[in-house]
């Protein structure tokens, strides 16, 4: 039986009852983290939390928990959660009457294969489906997640594992459930948060290292690429092989940032 945190309460996941008025069932209203739990443990907790905090203050959802209280839920569903490799989410919402809903729970994750780590997965670039870099929602984990989940719909329809996605001015901006990093030249760019990504926990670590830069980046660029990765905190840095039916190399690039990253 898998353990939840509901409202600052361990239960079981199965007992977890969402009001049919919660804000975040109606309207989205909330915001969300995941993580990756292998095998009891979770890894870089603290930047989630911070990201977390910082993005309910954005949009002024003000929980009763401390950051401590928090850190003490996750750790406990973590140590419950499925083995080996489970994905933990964090879900906040604006609730009923005034009393955000804060949830924690665990599921069973598949990671991909270690032949995907090395030859790469594939990817399409939706030029349809925007990311508005300009929104108040920008870089937030939002509940609000349609396009990216019409985005991934499309992608996973299409043999692809993920989808890219531009901005409103045309930019490349990130992936539907990732971080995009593309080398070029020998240096590895990732798009600006001012162009609209997220700002990914995964993505910090390797610019905090100096192995990344940031730097605005057009289509055009994915055809001069010399490799393109994907990041985020449940695959860490997974490499792209092709690109709608084009190949690119899964090279020592990918390799290097995967160990960094970890």
């Amino acid at each position: 039986m898998s353990l939840a945190s509901w409202n600052g309460r361990a239960v079981p996941a199965e007992d977890v009852r969402i009001a049919p008025d919660d804000a975040g069932f109606l309207h989205g209203d909330g915001l969300f983290e995941t993580l990756r739990v292998d095998r009891g443990r979770t890894q870089h907790v603290g930047p989630h939390l911070d990201r977390l905090l910082a993005g309910l203050r954005r949009v002024e959802i003000e929980i009763p928990e401390d950051r401590e209280t928090l850190e003490e839920a996750v750790t406990a569903v973590a140590h419950a959660a499925p083995r080996p490799t489970a994905r933990l989410r964090i879900t906040v919402t604006r609730g009923v009457g005034g009393i955000p809903t804060r949830l924690v729970t665990a599921a069973p994750y598949h990671p991909p294969e270690e032949s995907q780590y090395q030859e790469g997965v594939a990817a399409l670039l939706l030029p349809d489906l925007r990311i508005d870099a300009r929104s108040p929602l920008a870089g937030l984990k939002s509940l609000c997640w349609q396009v990216n989940r019409l985005a991934l719909l499309r992608a996973e329809r299409a043999g692809a594992f993920e989808a890219l996605l531009l901005n409103e001015r045309g930019h490349l901006a990130e992936g539907a459930r990732s971080n995009l990093l593309v080398v070029l030249d020998g240096e590895i760019f990732t798009p600006p948060l001012n162009d609209g990504c997220l700002p990914g926990t995964v993505r910090q670590r390797l610019l905090d290292q100096g192995a990344i830069a940031e730097h605005s980046l057009v289509p055009e660029d994915l055809e001069r690429t010399q490799e393109i990765l994907l990041t985020n905190s449940l695959i860490g840095v997974l490499p792209v092989g092709r690109l709608e039916g084009r190949r690119i190399s899964a090279g020592a690039v990918a390799r290097r940032l995967r160990d960094a990253a970890a």
